[in-house]
């Protein structure tokens, strides 16, 4: 029987919370002769190999794989390459799935050629309470192109809340960029722009886990000055070989990275390794105003563009 799902869980270190990931995705309603799960442990340090490998030895459709440490975008990209099934699922090992709850929307995917299909999640916190993302939309369950989506989506920019057709993501050479933190801005804009068909169906299905400690959480600011710039580089160069400068997409992608750009500027500061020259060399400096944009944001971008000294001071009031 074909593979139509496989379900990538990038492992680094999480033995608090594997089991309970890997258990989910076995109690959604289909045969394990219909999907695959591929872990792939990440130079983990602690048990979580071994949870794997004793999961794996009760499932034939496991498999794991360890590689040297290198990251979740390296971890996902390995994933990929040894993954078999007709759609694509990146899972992050501390969150968890909705029973039952897989089965109909991979059926949905497959049965309308879906090159994407995006859902909804709730956040999942320690005491065990659940609260729920309302994002109201106005496309659920229509089938779109992948512009038309860009400028219409409901959810933030995470990679795990989607399936992604394999055919699709290797055509186009769809991968994560190593190295940086918040990987999925650069990634899923990308994806769903190169997408003929793609839908969103508000089923909340996946639990995102709200843990102290985790890459969302932590304060490196360095780092994360220098991935919010590549993402905006990425996404530019992106955006200029692959969307016409007329088209509402071209509009997505210079909001997105005006955005991207200010979250830089958040944890900028004059003694940075990227200095104040170089973040005004970027080819995207100054920034677009895009249609669309409130006056909040228009006033930002303005403040931007005219000194970004100016703006670091004035900042905390807007």
């Amino acid at each position: 029987m074909k593979i139509e799902l496989s379900i990538i869980v990038p492992v680094y270190n999480v033995e608090q919370y594997l089991l309970r990931c890997l258990e989910s995705l076995f109690v959604q309603g289909m045969d394990e002769s219909e999907f695959e799960v591929v872990v792939i442990n990440d130079g983990s340090l602690d048990n979580s190999l071994n949870i794997a490998e004793n999961f794996a030895g009760q499932h034939t459709n496991v498999k794991v794989i360890t590689r040297t440490n290198g990251g979740l975008s390296a971890a996902r990209n390995t994933g990929l390459e040894h993954s078999e099934g007709q759609y694509i699922w990146f899972v992050d090992s501390d969150d968890f799935i909705e029973p039952n709850t897989v089965k109909p929307l991979l059926d949905y995917a497959i049965a309308n050629e879906l090159d994407a299909l995006c859902f909804n999640l709730q956040l999942y916190f320690d005491e065990g309470r659940i609260e729920a993302y309302n994002n109201p939309s106005t496309i659920d369950g229509k089938i779109l192109s992948g512009e038309q989506y860009l400028v219409s989506q409901p959810m933030p920019p995470a990679a795990v809340l989607a399936f992604y057709k394999r055919e699709q993501l290797i055509k186009y050479d769809l991968r994560f960029k190593v190295g940086i933190l918040h990987e999925d801005q650069e990634f899923t804009p990308r994806a769903y722009c190169l997408s003929q068909r793609i839908s969103y169906v508000d089923k909340a299905i996946y639990n995102y886990y709200q843990r102290e400690g985790s890459i969302m959480k932590s304060g490196r600011n360095d780092k994360r000055v220098t991935s919010f710039l590549t993402i905006c580089d990425s996404l530019y160069d992106f955006c200029l070989a692959n969307v016409g400068d007329n088209s509402v997409a071209y509009n997505y992608f210079m909001k997105q990275i005006a955005f991207v750009y200010s979250q830089a500027l958040a944890f900028w500061d004059i003694n940075s390794v990227v200095t104040l020259d170089e973040l005004k060399s970027k080819p995207y400096y100054p920034l677009t105003k895009a249609s669309g944009l409130n006056m909040k944001e228009l006033f930002k971008i303005s403040l931007m563009n005219l000194s970004i000294l100016l703006y670091k001071s004035i900042t905390k009031f807007i």
